[in-house]
């Protein structure tokens, strides 16, 4: 019968564990707690009621329009109903083409008054997880992540909110990334003997394991 070999490499558990901590917080707080923002958002509405009065009352004179037009199309001269329908028609193209145009404009000014917020919230977070060691951020309210286990990470929300009303820019002692691989330190005053039995310890603790089945 044939021989079954399965051939299993046995390595240490814990040879490349690495603890990594990594930072939380939640962007609509911390904006919250900045004056500019409120201002930024009050600026916007204003801009979005305007745009949206604008759209309305282009809707309403375009209804006006269109029920005078439908009153009329059969009394109407050949002529006279064609221009009408033309009128009608580019009051529709206008309207279509307003409402693009709010659109982009809307986008444009939430860039203008909102990015610079934006940018200077990513500084104050760049500065606190330099200034903490912290591997990465995660802003909640993304949901990028749908469970942050507090034993691993640390809300950084105020500490942030604090960095960006109180910036301190002091130079983290390094800021150097060195990716480490963590060995099995080796006695340097071990003798030559036990270090060589310990080696062959290890060597057989990975040792190949084979699994012999015969009729």
């Amino acid at each position: 019968m044939r021989k079954l070999l399965f051939l299993i490499l046995l390595i240490p558990a814990g040879l490349f564990a690495q603890t990594t901590e990594f930072g939380y917080f939640s962007l609509a707080e911390v904006m919250d707690v900045l004056p500019e923002y409120r201002t930024a958002q009050d600026e916007y509405n204003l801009l979005l009621e305007h745009c949206d009065k604008e759209v309305v009352r282009n809707e309403e004179e375009l209804t006006r329009v269109y029920v005078s037009f439908l009153d009329g199309q059969h009394s109407f001269p050949e002529p006279i109903l064609r221009k009408r329908q033309k009128e009608l028609q580019d009051m529709i193209d206008r309207s279509i083409v307003l409402r693009e145009q709010m659109k982009d404009w809307l986008a444009q000014a939430h860039d203008s008054l909102f990015n610079p917020i934006i940018k200077k919230i990513d500084d104050a977070v760049e500065r606190v997880c330099l200034r903490n060691n912290l591997a990465y951020a995660i802003d909640t309210d993304k949901a990028v992540y749908r469970f942050v286990n507090p034993n691993f990470g640390v809300d950084i929300t105020n500490i942030v909110a604090q960095e960006v009303i109180s910036p301190r820019f002091a130079e983290p002692e390094s800021t150097e990334i060195v990716d480490t691989v963590l060995v099995p330190e080796q006695n340097a005053t071990e003798p030559e003997g036990e270090a060589t039995e310990g080696a062959e310890e290890q060597a057989e603790t990975s040792a190949t394991i084979e699994i012999v089945t015969e009729e």
